[in-house]
């Protein structure tokens, strides 16, 4: 089995990187993968609020299983910060880390003393573990520099993808990542997507998912395997529903997300011989201790292409 760890991360807050990270990670425990999920924004992070496990009063557990729930830590705590490291204990298949926005820098002062972690990443390796390092972008330039600035830091010896949040936007309003060339005005195409592309890494589009939607999410505390489960299913709401319609969206954008991660599946930790989502296969436990019940898969297995959703130009969610 190839061992793989992954970091999510952008430069700037509000990307969508806790977006791509939620999917990524609910898609690959979907398949059964088994996957140790932390938050590296401490007790107050997105991910915990939405894939960590609870008790039977819906409130967070302290302590929890990351391979599980999502554990969590303050990577701008030195002592926190450890955990990069510790997480390794367990030989966990796949590591996943959602990093705050603007604190790539911070994994440079675990073992070393500036912005590259190489002695992190050294060790990674000599454990058996390939490293992702995916950046999440808006079109502002901002956040496109975070490509470049990634992959100056970490090098060449990672693979690299960079997502598009279409929530901003339809593909080809990224012309700070992309260049232009439109009525006269020509931009030229980014550093970073030519370093990157140099580099053999890939370019994502993430559906958008309508804000209202993601907000009834919100409201529960939902994961979207849990969202788009039978309305028998038990929930942490006390009985409360989403709207059908609402429940209707979810389901089509993780179709829609699962869809788009195809060309880069080798690269997330995914097993070649699977296919996602597979018919009844195992969801994450989200009140402990007792894991809960296997969800209805939200739909039959999607071919492997890249299925880019239809561009909206309502705000991303916040990460």
């Amino acid at each position: 089995m190839n061992k793989r760890v992954l970091f999510v991360c952008s430069q700037k807050g509000g990307a969508g990187k806790t977006t791509f990270a939620r999917g990524l990670l609910e898609a690959l425990r979907y398949e059964g993968h088994t996957v140790a999920a932390y938050d590296a924004d401490g007790p107050v992070g997105q991910l915990l609020q939405y894939e960590g496990l609870r008790d039977r009063k819906g409130q967070l557990i302290p302590r929890q299983d990351p391979q599980q729930g999502c554990g969590h830590f303050d990577i701008r705590e030195a002592d926190d910060r450890d955990l990069l490291l510790n997480a390794l204990a367990g030989d966990p298949p796949i590591l996943l880390f959602d990093l705050p926005g603007g604190v790539v820098g911070e994994l440079g002062k675990v073992l070393d003393e500036g912005d590259s972690p190489h002695g992190l990443f050294d060790e990674y390796r000599e454990r058996g573990y390939a490293i992702t390092i995916v950046v999440v972008m808006t079109p502002v330039k901002a956040s496109v520099r975070t490509v470049q600035h990634s992959i100056e830091s970490f090098g060449d010896a990672v693979d690299y993808i960079a997502v598009k949040n279409l929530a901003y936007g339809a593909p080809d309003a990224f012309i700070n990542f992309d260049g232009c060339d439109q009525d006269g005005v020509r931009l030229p195409v980014s550093v970073g997507k030519q370093r990157l592309l140099k580099q053999g890494g890939l370019i994502l589009d993430m559906p958008a998912l309508d804000p209202r939607s993601y907000a009834w999410l919100d409201v529960f505390d939902l994961s979207f395997v849990e969202a788009i489960a039978a309305p028998t299913s038990p929930s942490r709401s006390d009985g409360r529903r989403l709207p059908v319609a609402d429940q209707t969206r979810i389901k089509k954008w993780f179709i829609d997300f699962d869809r788009m991660l195809a060309p880069a599946r080798h690269l997330l930790g995914f097993q070649p011989a699977q296919t996602a989502p597979v018919q009844a296969a195992p969801t994450t436990a989200k009140t402990a201790p007792a894991p809960t019940q296997t969800v209805p898969a939200p739909a039959q297995a999607a071919p492997a292409q890249t299925a880019p959703a239809p561009a909206q130009t309502a705000p991303a969610p916040v990460s």
